[in-house]
């Protein structure tokens, strides 16, 4: 039997939301999770029928056929590795874990997340928690020792840096701060489900585990369709994307909202992570995917668990999202290439689907350019398979959210499909822009040092457009 978690708050403590709390399913929810799960099945038979009708009429002859079949055959793939996946099993393992929180500029957010920590279904004498501080210019400091102050002295480690240096820098003194066997990292806008830490840390049983990644949901998912739409990508990326890399032991980016990295992975590494330079500059975004890499470079091993579950914010406006796109694309254009580099070393079986995942992602814009726009205007075709193409597959994502969830964001994943591929063009302005590290939204005497906690949320990689 496992010890009590004894994480009960003083009297007086703050209830905290609980969107992991949802009502069980009906027999008709049943019904149409297996009905969409049975149409994902007949649209992926069409994906095959599709490909063997390529390769009959026109064979690999010319780039366009020779990028539909690769590409094509790479979406197939995912959805077969996620048929194929499992969780890490209950190993029933308990490490002394250390949650590191580094915030900036969160104000009460940080608040919500601490007691979400503390209220963790895992032992207190096992459990770290460490807020750090980065220099923060608003009341985040006042929230993170008003919070602290609901437990016992030490329960809560609250650390101020004093000045902003960066959420790397953050993070790393988090690091240094503890000698826990396990870091989880939560950034200071999420909250983690009760049991979540403990179901997280079960693949460390696997000694050459080095890192794990949570899924992460949308928390403010109803306020309007653009969140709607990034709860239905985030979720398919987790399921599909993440699902296919942990079956080869290799997830590209543990997301640094909900993520546990091995201690003896992250030492090694730790300052050439906090201090990496890419084309001369620093790199201030990305920390995610860039830390996963490294220690995936160093031999370990890298996977996903969809049973530890953890809520974000994401933006609400257009304007900050796109911003927020820009830092993703920006960290994708650097570390991908970095990835495929060693990965032929380091995990060979993943680095065909790598390799691919890579090169679509770069010719995405192109594909979708061209077909949509110069296809039309200087050949004079009309973009009817293209579209109907991305249509089918986009089809194929929402009815695979449908037979795994019913929140009712399955529909959300169609047009979000058509959304991203139709700002993928956005993919060169981030590789023009490798050298900026302007984080896009604060002053430019800030931007070479700082990234607020949510901006490595989430970082898939950009969405292959069929040809």
């Amino acid at each position: 039997m496992r010890p009590a978690a004894s994480n009960q708050a003083r009297a007086g403590a703050p209830p905290i939301a609980t969107p992991w709390k949802r009502p069980p399913d009906t027999r008709l929810d049943r019904v149409l999770r297996w009905a969409a799960a049975l149409t994902t099945a007949a649209l992926c038979g069409l994906i095959i029928w599709h490909i063997s009708g390529r390769l009959r009429s026109v064979g690999l002859s010319g780039f366009g056929s020779f990028y539909t079949i690769l590409v094509t055959g790479y979406v197939l793939s995912r959805f077969l590795l996620a048929a194929a996946y499992r969780p890490p099993r209950d190993a029933g393992i308990e490490p002394r874990v250390a949650i590191v929180v580094p915030a900036y500029n969160e104000g009460e957010a940080v608040a919500r997340t601490i007691h979400s920590c503390v209220g963790l279904d895992y032992p207190a004498s096992l459990m770290e928690i460490v807020i750090v501080n980065d220099g923060s210019t608003d009341d985040t400091w006042q929230h993170i020792r008003h919070a602290a102050s609901y437990y016992e002295a030490g329960r809560v480690r609250c650390i101020d840096l004093g000045s902003n240096q960066g959420k790397r820098a953050a993070m790393a003194e988090g690091i240094r701060r503890t000698d826990a066997e396990v870091l989880v990292f939560v950034d200071s806008d999420s909250v983690a489900a009760p049991g979540s830490v403990r179901k997280l840390v079960q693949g460390f049983a696997d000694p050459r585990m080095g890192s794990i990644s949570g899924l992460t949901y949308v928390r403010n998912a109803h306020h309007n369709t653009l969140t709607r739409m990034q709860a239905a990508r985030y979720y398919i990326s987790f399921q599909l994307l993440k699902t296919g890399e942990a079956v080869v032991g290799a997830v590209a980016c543990c997301s640094g909202c909900f993520a546990a990295y091995r201690r003896e992975a992250i030492m090694p590494v730790l300052e050439r992570w906090e201090h990496q330079r890419f084309l001369g500059v620093s790199c201030t975004y990305g920390d995610d995917r860039a830390l996963t890499n490294m220690t995936l470079r160093e031999g370990w091993k890298s996977t996903y668990d969809s049973e530890a579950e953890a809520w974000t914010d994401a933006p609400t406006a257009y304007r900050v999202f796109f911003k927020q796109q820009l830092r993703w694309k920006k960290s994708w254009a650097r570390e991908g290439p970095i990835l495929v580099s060693h990965l032929w070393r380091s995990r060979p079986i993943a680095f065909p689907a790598a390799l691919i995942a890579t090169c679509s992602g770069v010719l995405s814009p192109i594909v979708a350019t061209y077909n949509v726009l110069l296809a039309p205007a200087i050949l004079g075709i009309t973009p009817i398979f293209y579209l109907l193409c991305l249509y089918l597959l986009s089809l194929a994502y929402a009815l695979t959210y449908r037979a795994l969830r019913s929140d009712g964001m399955w529909k959300f994943a169609v047009p979000a499909s058509f959304f991203y591929v139709a700002f993928s063009p956005q993919l060169v302005w981030a590789i023009l822009r490798l050298r900026n590290g302007s984080w896009g939204t604060r002053p430019a005497v800030q931007a070479s040092r700082t990234e607020r906690t949510h901006s490595t949320t989430h970082d898939p990689e950009p969405e292959p457009a069929p040809a």
